[in-house]
């Protein structure tokens, strides 16, 4: 009786927990139903899935965002481009100044196109030294004013005065002894120097040079307007000026104006000293 009795007791809790796993079975079917019977009522209303989300693996320094061109705005001229103006050097105006008394010999005087460039040599107490203007003579308070083809002005205390050229006598100045300047169109002035800035060679056109021999032997080059008159005038030239210098070479050399030629395309700048009425003149032409 007693092996009936637990034999039953067996039967019994086999019966529950067959119950119990019939049901979470059941459960699960259902639920598993319910999931397919979605996903056909609402298959035919679905669009493209969503694509999952993935992390960016490229570098922050290769952002497909679109870079600012500053190189592109800087050169882009918003508000149009700065050109510099262009300014002719104006000659200064002659001073009639007295004869000065000061115990100094004016040797020699070099002019330029550029007043402030002239130079005068200067010869005091048994010495020779070479003054630019407004510079002070050695050994004295007298400054040098002005420098002209035969003369020079000097401030003697604050009193202008006239030290002429040794062996010229005083004479009151006349204004044919300075380097005049035609009127120019400073429009014309800035496209002639654009076209010799992009190609020196073209200075040719505007100042022509022919050899001048005697007896065989170069003295220089004569020099005449080309082409226009504009840049031979505004930098002081006149006609029939001996070019015996250019750049420090001197064109008496027959194998100078070779050389120049060679480097003529580096250059920027034409130092030209050329004779006039016997005196040196210094001419300068920015390139």
């Amino acid at each position: 009786m007693k092996s009936l009795h637990s034999s039953s007791l067996i039967l019994q809790k086999l019966m529950t927990h067959q119950t119990r796993l019939s049901a979470l079975v059941t459960c699960i079917l259902l639920l598993l139903t319910a999931w397919v019977l979605g996903r056909f009522i609402w298959f035919p209303y679905q669009t493209s899935e969503v694509a999952p989300w993935q992390p960016n693996t490229t570098s922050n320094t290769s952002s497909a965002e679109p870079q600012l061109d500053l190189a592109g705005l800087y050169n882009s001229h918003l508000f149009g481009e700065y050109k510099a103006p262009v300014t002719v050097v104006e000659q200064p105006k002659l001073q009639d100044a007295p004869k000065s008394r000061l115990n100094i010999v004016l040797v020699g005087v070099v002019t330029s196109s550029d007043p402030q460039k002239s130079l005068a040599v200067i010869s005091q107490s048994g010495k020779q030294a070479t003054y630019g203007v407004n510079e002070t003579f050695e050994g004295s308070r007298v400054k040098l004013v002005q420098v002209q083809a035969d003369r020079i002005i000097v401030d003697n205390a604050g009193r202008n005065e006239t030290v002429m050229l040794e062996g010229l006598k005083y004479t009151s100045p006349k204004a044919s002894q300075s380097v005049t300047t035609r009127d120019v169109s400073p429009a014309q002035l800035e496209q002639i120097r654009n076209e010799i800035a992009a190609e020196p060679s073209k200075i040719f056109q505007y100042v022509q040079m022919s050899k001048y021999e005697v007896d065989g032997k170069i003295e220089g080059y004569r020099l005449r307007p080309g082409k226009s008159r504009v840049l031979y005038d505004s930098v002081g030239l006149k006609d029939g000026d001996l070019a015996t210098h250019l750049n420090g070479q001197d064109l008496r050399d027959p194998a100078a104006m070779t050389q120049l030629m060679a480097i003529l395309q580096d250059l920027t700048e034409l130092n030209l000293t050329v004779e006039r009425d016997g005196q040196p003149y210094d001419i300068y032409i920015a390139l």
